[in-house]
């Protein structure tokens, strides 16, 4: 079980083969003393939510006021997050509460890419599917739903794999035995393998995926950062409002090497490192940053 950022960067790169394959890069990244820095050189702004917006349920220091400062310069800004669990009503009231005013429209979430690609699948009215989610989240469709307190649960033909909140290590020991005896489709909004608190680190979806046996991980269908689904919808979302399609232009400004920076890295945009309140906090970023080999654009120690 990955307890730590160490443990959770070690495992990271044992299974570099299961995440999107990155040219070689020739890059010499650049301090940065504030996100305001890129204001002449940036016209989109895809932010990562906890870790470089937030910890836990708080505001990091600045950060609201920081973002503000680029909506005021109209510039794009937009959250690319990973975050699965909520939906998106509840996503939005997080961070009106922590003091943003971004619109339904700036939030892309892999909750709703996979939702998007789950449910457009032919026959899905016969199957039962398997949802991980807590009570509050759980996701609405016309479809036969089971969770993991039902004994249908362990027979879904299908498995949504939304939050970590409602899971453990017990519930995981059921899970790879039933997909053992009958390899089934996992669909995984949030491929984190862990993410930041304000004290200690939460577990989340991807230490329960994308670490399964290859034979188990050939079911996966993964949506988060760093795959495309979500940049591809977030350039979308960019291009329709901003009417900027170039990547130069455009920058991911995150805290994981293995999922913000090397997904807006093979998306061809450039990217920002946040290095000192998520996932490389306390840590030496150099060091881990050539143990990766993804290189950023930026190094930036808080937005």
């Amino acid at each position: 079980m990955i307890k730590n950022p160490v443990e959770a960067f070690s495992a990271y790169l044992k299974m570099t083969d299961r995440l999107p394959k990155l040219s070689a890069q020739s890059l010499v990244p650049v301090y940065l003393s504030e996100i305001t820095d890129l204001i002449d050189d940036i016209d989109v702004f895809f932010f990562d939510g906890y870790g470089v917006l937030n910890v836990g349920l708080s505001a990091i220091p600045r950060a609201v006021e920081n973002v503000h400062k680029l909506q005021e310069a109209n510039k794009g800004v937009f959250v690319v997050t990973n975050a699965a669990t909520q939906d998106m009503p509840a996503l939005m009231n997080k961070y009106k509460r922590m003091g943003f005013n971004f619109k339904p429209w700036q939030v892309i979430n892999s909750r709703e890419v996979m939702l998007e690609q789950f449910l457009i699948q032919p026959d899905l009215s016969t199957q039962i599917l398997g949802v991980i989610s807590p009570p509050d989240f759980r996701p609405v469709t016309t479809y036969q739903e089971v969770y993991p307190e039902d004994p249908k649960f362990w027979q879904a033909d299908q498995f949504l794999f939304l939050s970590t909140l409602c899971w453990n290590e017990s519930l995981q020991q059921q899970f790879v035995k039933a997909l053992d005896s009958h390899p089934r489709p996992v669909w995984v909004g949030n491929v984190d393998l862990i993410a930041p608190l304000e004290h200690g680190v939460s577990r989340e979806p991807g230490s329960y995926t994308l670490m399964l046996d290859e034979r188990l991980f050939e079911k996966v269908n993964c949506f988060g950062k760093p795959f495309q689904p979500i940049f591809e919808k977030a350039m979308r979302r960019a291009k329709e409002h901003t009417g900027i399609t170039d990547l130069n232009r455009m920058v991911m400004v995150g805290d994981t090497l293995h999922t913000d920076i090397l997904g807006g890295a093979i998306m061809g945009m450039k990217t920002v490192l946040v290095t000192g309140s998520g996932f490389l906090r306390g840590l030496n970023v150099e060091e881990h940053i050539d143990a990766a080999d993804i290189k950023p654009s930026y190094i930036l120690d808080s937005i």
